[in-house]
């Protein structure tokens, strides 16, 4: 009997699926809302920020100048040239005391540049205070390394009197040597140096470069 009960039991559990345990379901996972995770709010702070930051450095292009800079020692009264000078960007607060960055300066400089320098906008002045002259100057009667922005004393001799020894005669002292035009050569071999001069001794260097021999003596600068 005891034999008959176990195997009716046996059949009973394996044909019978009331008995089977179902298996669990997959276990789901509770999705967290996107403005809850750090990641992604670090993420959008961040690209803020470099927007804000490029519309900052777009906004501060307009706050600033193009100035020219000295590449080397200038001389007062030299005319700057594309090889003397750079362009700089300068805060544009400070645009109006320096020159114009978007064109070379045309006006000798009124004072000495050192290299580095930016160079100052250019001193307002009549039209009175200057004028410019070329004289003629036949070869070794200047000295020969002359540049603008020196100063020399005129003198002119005369050669009329050939029977008597010509004595030069000083005409200006200290004069601004603006050019020195070593390529327009004349057919004595002279070439002109531009000398900036008051209107009232314009006469006086004009009737000495017609009459005679102009002679130009370097004036030592003087270092304090």
């Amino acid at each position: 009997m005891t034999r008959v009960l176990s195997v009716l039991s046996r059949h009973a559990s394996t044909d019978s699926p009331a008995g089977a345990i179902p298996p669990s379901p997959p276990a789901r996972r509770a999705s967290r809302a996107w403005w809850r995770d750090a990641r992604v709010l670090a993420g959008v702070v961040l690209i803020l920020v470099s927007m804000l930051v490029g519309a900052r450095l777009l906004a501060g292009s307009s706050d600033t100048a193009t100035a020219w800079q000295a590449t080397r020692d200038l001389a007062p009264g030299a005319v700057v040239s594309a090889d003397d000078v750079v362009a700089v960007t300068i805060p544009a607060s400070l645009a109006a005391a320096y020159a114009d960055g978007s064109g070379l300066p045309t006006s000798p400089l009124d004072r000495p540049l050192l290299a580095g320098e930016i160079l100052p906008a250019p001193v307002e002045s009549s039209a009175s205070d200057a004028r410019w002259v070329t004289v003629p100057v036949e070869p070794l009667h200047a000295p020969v390394d002359l540049a603008p922005g020196e100063r020399v004393d005129v003198w002119a001799t005369q050669g009329d009197d050939l029977g008597a020894v010509p004595v030069p005669e000083l005409v200006l002292e200290g004069v601004l040597v603006s050019q020195v035009a070593v390529d327009g050569v004349g057919l004595g071999g002279e070439y002109g140096v531009v000398l900036e001069i008051d209107p009232r001794d314009a006469s006086a260097v004009l009737a000495a470069a017609r009459s005679g021999a102009i002679d130009l003596v370097r004036v030592p600068a003087v270092t304090r």
